[in-house]
């Protein structure tokens, strides 16, 4: 089964860098599987997570947030990074 990843952050933050070296593993590495990145200056983080909050039904205003794009909820980067390693035991 496909899964694509959704990374939404805002710019310059720690986790976001972390992510970002996962993803790319990931995409060499697990051919079912693609991560996407969505970074916002932080004048737009706001009203950006504002609306994926409220089309997913998200509670949570995280940073970064992360979500299938069938709207599943993950975390944030920590819980993404569990999450990689528990399905396809990666751990970068």
């Amino acid at each position: 089964k496909m899964v694509t990843y959704i990374v939404a952050s805002k710019a310059n933050t720690n986790q976001l860098a972390q992510c970002q070296i996962l993803g790319e593993h990931i995409e060499k590495n697990v051919p079912d599987c693609t991560v996407r990145f969505v970074i916002k200056d932080k004048c737009e983080w706001a009203t950006f997570i504002d609306s994926v909050c409220r089309t997913y039904g998200f509670k949570e205003k995280k940073c970064p947030i992360v979500y299938t794009l069938e709207g599943d909820e993950i975390g944030d980067g920590n819980a993404f990074i569990e999450e990689i390693k528990k399905i396809y035991g990666i751990n970068v």
